[in-house]
């Protein structure tokens, strides 16, 4: 059972979804108020936009696997003309035990972790970074109706991954052992902001933003069916399973950033409700 945290400031009522996160796991902040004024959130110091959502003020705030486990500031302040009343309160962050995993590229994959053509490389990731810290657009979505794809798990989020002896990173996303073709369908509502082919290490993948910093990713296809600026709905084909880019064989990887952070995908995908 889900613990809910409540918190009462004046005539406002502060929601949190719960006041423990593992790392990788995402925190719903609800506000709302029987009278008019100006809510502002800040976590760790730093201002996050609310967005109205059923009749309230909801935020999403991401914990990633690189997140130092401790307690999180936030901060909840409400004004009404020239009144101001500030609430504190917090969040622990708790360390997940990642799982170690061995990697075996084939020769025609060594490309995408050595050395060779590292210019490109980094200007295909500066690419798809500068996509997921931009600030969202048009809020579609909060919560996903499906997956997209079938349930069949190959790897989790957070996994170190490993080849020849040497860490390489942990793992950002999950990954989804479906047969080369399987079409890739989008969970929710959002607009695809980035939509491209042949990069060395993502492949043919597509990014979608569902607004309130939420966006989600999908790599490794062998065809996509979307592009730049296209609006989709829940359901929709973005493209279809592949194994281009960093991949042992076909499957997808789906990720999931909230406000740039890369959060872990299941713990969105499984979730009915945020509170």
């Amino acid at each position: 059972m889900l613990r809910l945290l409540l918190l009462f400031l004046a005539a406002l009522d502060v929601n949190l979804s719960t006041d423990t996160l593992k790392q990788g796991e995402i925190l719903y902040i609800s506000v709302g108020s029987d009278e008019p004024g100006l809510v502002s959130f800040y976590y760790r110091g730093a201002p996050y936009h609310l967005v109205p959502y059923n009749d309230r003020l909801v935020a999403m705030i991401g914990t990633s696997y690189n997140t130092n486990p401790g307690r999180k500031p936030i901060r909840i302040v409400f004004r009404q003309g020239l009144t101001e009343e500030v609430l504190d309160t917090f969040v622990y962050v708790v360390s997940t035990n990642f799982r170690k995993s061995v990697i075996t590229l084939p020769p025609s994959k060594q490309h995408t972790i050595d050395a060779s053509e590292q210019e490109r490389k980094n200007r295909e990731y500066e690419e798809v970074v500068q996509i997921l810290n931009a600030p969202s657009g048009t809020f579609y979505s909060l919560l996903p109706e499906m997956f997209p794809c079938a349930k069949k798990i190959s790897g989790t989020y957070g996994d170190e991954r490993w080849t020849n002896g040497r860490k390489l990173w942990n793992h950002s996303g999950l990954d989804l052992a479906v047969a080369e073709g399987t079409p890739i369908l989008a969970p929710c509502a959002g607009m695809v902001v980035m939509a491209r082919d042949t990069f060395i290490r993502q492949g043919t993948f597509v990014i979608l933003d569902h607004g309130m910093g939420l966006k989600s990713l999908y790599y490794h296809m062998i065809e996509r069916s979307v592009e730049d600026g296209d609006l989709v709905q829940a359901g929709d084909t973005l493209g279809f399973v592949g194994s281009t880019g960093i991949a042992t064989g076909p499957h997808l990887h789906m990720g999931l950033n909230v406000h740039g952070v890369p959060v872990d995908p299941l713990f969105w995908l499984e979730r009915k409700e945020p509170f």
